[in-house]
């Protein structure tokens, strides 16, 4: 018993000593948090915790793992995520190039954090980098203030610092069920801002009113809402450098979800956006970055494609195809560049109907597709190539007192269909129109962002709207010729064919492509004949026709393989090589003369034999284009910016002679009448440009089940001017009448809950 007392005593002193300590160290921090608020100063709860005590610590990866499987493609966002213990986590998802993870310091030292990185991978090889923070002990005050210190740095601006709540609640929606396919006429633009001057306001000071007439004349800048919610303007003078102006970038990507249209006077540009009403996981704002990058850009043209039909790209022995991705250079591992190469994935995909795949691109499919079967197999070509394009994507008229710009269609560019890369002949407008009407009123918000960026493009050149800063160019030198040695060595097995080799692999290809895919194609053609000539073939003169074919295949193949080792053994030293590098980077260089028009005629004769021998047919030769794929991607590994790698390659599934890309040049399509000028519905279809919209005839084929366009649901506030103004300085009203919408007809006037967000 004595022995218990003893065991006793020093358990119960410990006991009360650690209550006196605790309670002590609650009155510590209550003294504390009293003195921080009397002193108008940040209270900073005890930093002396273990990291791995934390929830944050046990927590932190499943949610950053919940975030990026609802945000699989490319969203910039701050998260955050708070903990039973006071512990937090912020995901900082894919900073800008300009970000330093060293400022986090700064404005971290008081709390006792971790910070870490994520790669999430993004298509084959491509990735983007996220920020994990964990706090082991922090309030909402504090939250907010860090918030707010990593918003400026990551935007240039603390406005509206706004976060995500971790775990998400809702996941990023790609297609949208209300109305983002805008066609607003110029002739509508001209109406409710220069003949009506729409009133605009300026947040701080809600009691000037504005329109873009005085902005012009008063040469104002800044971000304008107008008095009758529906409209946010951006003005910037023109030629002007926009690092001047970036704080109000980010407002302007904030209030406004789309961009559509703007007005421009010789000084001014005041561009017009859409009053937000989509939510940010729906329409994130555009990228601060990428619209700095689109402001330095000097080149009028701009291009993105899939080079699937490179020399050294093509079917693999697995059956999958590979091909180099390619951007202009100032694309390369920017987040507009990863945009280009997904919506052209997705224009190859959906009017293919969803029969093709690529590695880890995952993009949820629609609810139908643009024609009643995949369009390659329904035309029935040897090629087909998909481009987006900016033809008459933007229209402008040029007035005596300001140039008006309306984008053609909101919700997507332009596209077109081509028989083959080297002959840019359409395959038919109807199949253009049909597609351009689709995608449009699709409401895939990617494919929205992508014409956004391109307006501002086009209006940035066109304004003379250039950004002085820091932009890294990112572009990997060794990328354009880095196939040139693999190519060599190719040519070289080609030209030291011996008789005997070329024999066997005509041979063994003959036979392979005969069992695969000509079989069954002859005896459908030897069943059609006797059907439509009432005859009937026997068993030995059909195997008379296999064996013919065959024999004519190889044959044919033979011829092919000669021909090319007799032109590439009697080349120079020189024109070797210049054949080796048009073949290994077809852009490299551009017929111009005899000479380079004579190697452009010797690749497309190599590139003949390699489709008529079939890239999975080179393992007879010892080459598997795998090995290619891989020696290309190896190269590139260490090619990226510093939070974002654009993929070097595309791996496909169940694609066919198929090319992909994008198009896009800064010409805007000018017009010389308002109420007259044709405006595109895709294909080359043109109807009044002051006059009602089309009425398409090219239905879905499965209903999409979207809800109605018109916005005129919405609660108003009051009713527009729609009569003329005879003020000067506006343009005349044209004589013959003309359909014009009320402006809240197009874009609602309800109240927003917060301007914008």
């Amino acid at each position: 018993m004595k022995k218990l007392y003893y065991i006793f005593i020093p358990i119960f002193l410990l006991t009360i000593f650690g209550i006196i300590i605790f309670s002590n160290e609650k009155i510590i921090e209550t003294v504390r948090k009293q003195t921080a608020q009397m002193m108008k100063t940040e209270f900073i709860p005890n930093q002396n915790r273990v990291f791995e005590n934390c929830e944050v610590y046990a927590k932190k990866d499943s949610i950053y793992e919940d975030f990026r499987n609802n945000f699989r493609f490319q969203y910039q966002t701050i998260g955050v995520a708070a903990f039973s213990d006071s512990s937090r986590l912020i995901v900082i998802s894919e900073p800008p190039p300009y970000f330093e993870i060293d400022s986090l310091k700064s404005m971290l030292f008081k709390f006792t954090h971790v910070v870490e990185t994520k790669n999430h991978p993004y298509g084959y090889d491509g990735f983007v980098t996220d920020i994990l923070i964990s706090l082991v002990n922090a309030t909402d005050e504090n939250v907010q203030n860090i918030i707010k210190k990593i918003s400026e740095a990551l935007y240039l601006s603390d406005y509206k610092p706004v976060f995500m709540t971790l775990p998400v609640e809702t996941p990023r929606v790609y297609f949208s069920e209300e109305n983002l396919d805008y066609q607003i006429t110029l002739y509508e633009f001209n109406e409710w801002f220069l003949v009506n001057n729409e009133p605009f306001i300026q947040l701080q000071d809600t009691n000037t009113i504005y329109t873009v007439s005085s902005i012009f004349k008063d040469k104002t800048t800044g971000v304008f809402f107008s008095q009758l919610p529906g409209f946010v303007a951006w003005a910037l003078p023109k030629k002007a450098d926009i690092a001047n102006h970036i704080g109000d970038i980010r407002q302007f990507t904030l209030d406004a979800d789309l961009i559509l249209g703007a007005l421009a006077d010789t000084s001014m540009l005041v561009i017009i956006g859409r009053e937000r009403e989509a939510p940010l996981y729906e329409l994130p704002p555009l990228y601060v970055e990428t619209i700095l990058l689109l402001a330095s850009i000097t080149e009028k043209e701009l291009s993105q494609s899939l080079d699937i039909n490179d020399f050294l790209a093509g079917k693999m022995k697995n059956g999958r195809d590979w091909c180099p991705t390619y951007l202009s250079k100032e694309l390369e591992h920017t987040e507009f560049g990863n945009l280009m190469t997904l919506t052209d994935i997705l224009l190859k995909d959906w009017s293919e109907s969803g029969t093709i795949q690529e590695y880890n691109f995952k993009y949820p499919h629609p609810k139908y597709y643009p024609f009643k079967k995949p369009l390659f197999r329904m035309l029935g070509l040897s090629e087909l190539v998909y481009n987006w394009n900016t033809a008459n994507a933007m229209y402008a008229i040029d007035l005596p007192e300001a140039t008006i710009y309306t984008l053609n269609r909101t919700g997507s560019l332009p596209v077109s269909y081509f028989n083959s890369q080297e002959r840019a002949q359409s395959i038919g407008r109807q199949y253009e129109r049909q597609a351009y009407n689709y995608f449009a009123k699709l409401g895939n918000t990617d494919l929205v962002r992508v014409v956004q960026y391109t307006a501002l493009y086009q209006l940035f050149i066109d304004n003379e709207i250039t950004f002085s800063g820091e932009i890294n160019n990112n572009f990997p030198k060794n990328k354009p010729y880095l196939l040139l040695s693999p190519t060599k060595n190719l040519l070289n097995v080609f030209k030291n064919f011996k008789d005997e080799e070329i024999t066997y692999i005509c041979d063994s290809t003959s036979k392979r492509m005969f069992n695969l895919f000509q079989k069954d194609d002859v005896m459908k053609q030897i069943r059609n004949y006797e059907e439509k000539y009432n005859y009937k073939y026997g068993e030995q003169e059909i195997e008379r026709i296999m064996e013919r074919v065959k024999k004519d295949n190889k044959e044919s193949l033979s011829g092919d393989f000669r021909n090319v080792r007799s032109m590439l053994q009697n080349l120079s030293e020189e024109q070797f090589t210049n054949l080796a590098r048009q073949l290994a980077y077809p852009r490299g260089q551009r017929v111009n003369n005899q000479e380079t028009y004579q190697t452009y005629l010797r690749a497309r004769k190599l590139n003949g034999l390699m489709h008529s021998l079939g890239k999975n047919n080179l393992d007879l030769i010892g080459l598997d284009l795998n090995s290619v794929k891989n020696f290309f991607v190896n190269n590139l590994h260490n090619s990226s910016s510093k939070y974002l790698k654009t993929p070097s390659v595309i791996v496909t599934y169940n694609d066919m002679r198929t090319t992909g890309g994008h198009n896009l040049s800064s010409k805007i399509s000018r017009v010389n009448s308002l109420q007259n000028y044709k405006r595109d519905d895709g294909g080359g279809r043109q109807y009044a440009g002051g006059g009602e919209q089309p009425k398409s005839s090219d239905k879905p084929t499965v209903s999409s089940e979207r809800k109605p366009t018109s916005t005129t649901n919405q609660p108003q506030t009051s009713n527009p001017k729609t009569t003329t103004s005879t003020s000067s300085g506006t343009a005349p009203k044209p004589t013959t009448q003309q359909n014009i919408r009320p402006r809240t007809e197009v874009i609602a006037g309800g109240e927003r809950a917060h301007r914008g967000l």
